[in-house]
Parts: C-alpha cells; sequence; structure tokens
C-alpha cells in the first residue's frame, strides 16, 4: 500500500476512534476549559525535552477557531496541530522510536493510548492516538520517514453544541 494512502486511512481511523469514544457531556469540561487544556498540553509537549532530543516542531493551529468536520450540523471542536521534522540523533530517527518517546511524555500527562501503531506493521510510518478520559481530549501523532513534514501532531476536543 502506498505510504500517502496509509497516512490517509489512519488519519480516518483516527476521526472514526473519536467520534466511537465520545461519551456523554454530563461530566466533560466546557469547549472553553478544553481548549486551554487542549493548548497547554499541546504546547507542553511541543517544549518537552522529548521533542528537543528528536527534532523540531511548531504549532500551526493552536484552537483559536470553531471546526464542524466529523461533527453534527450544529456542532463545533478545536483543533491543535503542529509539524515539525525529526533532527535528532540517527538513532532517535525512526518513525517507530519518535512516536513512542512523544506518546510516553502524553502518557506520562495522563493520556492512554486507544490506537496501537503495531497495527499498520510500517517501518517508513509510526502513530499513535491517545486520549484523556477527563477531559476528553484526543491527540494523534503521525511520523512519517519521508516526505516532510515528519512529525505531525493533530490534538482536538470533542463536539461541542455550537456558542457554548
Amino acid at each position: 500500500m502506498h505510504l500517502g494512502t496509509r497516512f490517509h486511512l489512519v488519519a480516518a481511523a483516527f476521526v472514526f476512534l473519536t467520534v466511537v469514544t465520545a461519551c456523554s457531556a454530563d461530566d466533560r469540561p466546557t469547549l472553553n476549559e478544553a481548549t486551554k487544556q487542549l493548548v497547554s498540553d499541546g504546547d507542553e509537549l511541543l517544549a518537552s525535552s522529548d521533542m528537543t532530543q528528536l527534532g523540531t516542531a511548531k504549532a500551526t493551529e493552536r484552537a483559536d477557531q470553531d471546526r464542524r468536520t466529523s461533527c453534527a450540523p450544529d456542532e463545533v471542536q478545536r483543533f491543535y496541530r503542529a509539524e515539525g521534522n525529526i533532527s535528532g540523533p540517527p538513532d532517535f530517527q525512526s518513525p517507530a522510536t519518535t512516536v513512542a518517546l512523544l506518546k510516553g511524555k502524553l502518557r506520562f500527562m495522563g493520556y492512554a493510548e486507544i490506537m496501537d501503531e503495531s497495527d499498520l506493521e510500517d517501518e517508513h510510518l509510526g502513530v499513535a492516538v491517545v486520549r484523556h478520559a477527563t477531559t476528553r481530549l484526543t491527540f494523534m501523532i503521525a511520523v512519517r520517514a519521508d516526505p516532510e513534514p515528519g512529525i505531525m501532531i493533530v490534538g482536538k476536543t470533542e463536539c461541542y453544541p455550537r456558542g457554548t
């Protein structure tokens, strides 16, 4: 299977997993609270020693606008996106190693893995999807061996009613 096609399949799986794992709105944070936590967690990941060992990445979207994406027509969600490149030591330059280190940082921050990259069995693509049970935020980390950008991080809130 072509690397680009596989990458799009992983992105589709990310959307599916997020929809399937959505919970009721009873005890979740507000959209504003979730957005603040999403940006905080994304910034912490980018500033972590794990990231600086691996390469560089910077935020390209900081959850500053409502998006409808896979939500119902009357709902919105927020996204945190970052892109970068692997530039660390040669033994850290594999997609699997890069994903494992970044996933480890998110797990330390309270996220649990909901998609295992071993399902892909692709040495040129590493992927992890993690979710925080309390904040209900989801992060996907995808690392490609080629082409750039090598590191792609997407975090997102659940869907919330528009205007909340």
